[in-house]
């Protein structure tokens, strides 16, 4: 009984200590830095970004969410999956800048509409769906307020 008691109270502890989460600490912050939606991958983080007047943007961080260049990442590909079964492919290109990667696309409006995200990273693919309706409302100008936000 003794040892059950000390096992429930480590587990405890630990369970509580496993559930706090600080920002500055691996996997602690997934807060959108560009108005997206944060997704992990290992320790890598990325934000996917839906504009409004129709264009999606990739960037990616690390495990603290320091950012990292788009060249972190080859082979971007992103489709959109229509509601009424069209498909588009989005011509996904790195940055002027080497930021991020993005590539214009019609509007995306319908929560139903699937972004399917695909990338390799340190030599292992990556290809996901993302339903539209998980993601925040879309922005016609994320990172144009990011970057006048950090007076860039």
């Amino acid at each position: 009984m003794r040892v059950r008691g000390w096992l429930a109270v480590l587990l405890a502890f630990g369970l509580n200590a496993a559930a706090v989460a600080h920002e500055g600490e691996e996997h602690g912050d997934h807060d959108a830095r560009h108005g997206g939606f944060v997704m992990m991958y290992g320790d890598l983080h990325f934000e996917l970004v839906a504009k409004a007047a129709g264009a999606v943007e990739l960037y990616y961080s690390d495990a603290v969410r320091a950012p990292l260049p788009a060249a972190t990442a080859s082979d971007v590909v992103v489709e959109i999956e229509r509601t009424d079964g069209s498909i588009e492919n989005v011509a996904m290109a790195i940055s002027n800048d080497g930021e991020y990667w993005t590539g214009s696309s019609k509007p995306i409006e319908a929560p139903e509409d699937i972004i399917r995200v695909g990338f390799v990273f340190e030599g292992e693919p990556l290809v996901l769906d993302v339903p539209f309706s998980a993601m925040p409302a879309a922005s016609a100008d994320s990172h144009d307020a990011h970057m006048v936000h950090h007076g860039h």
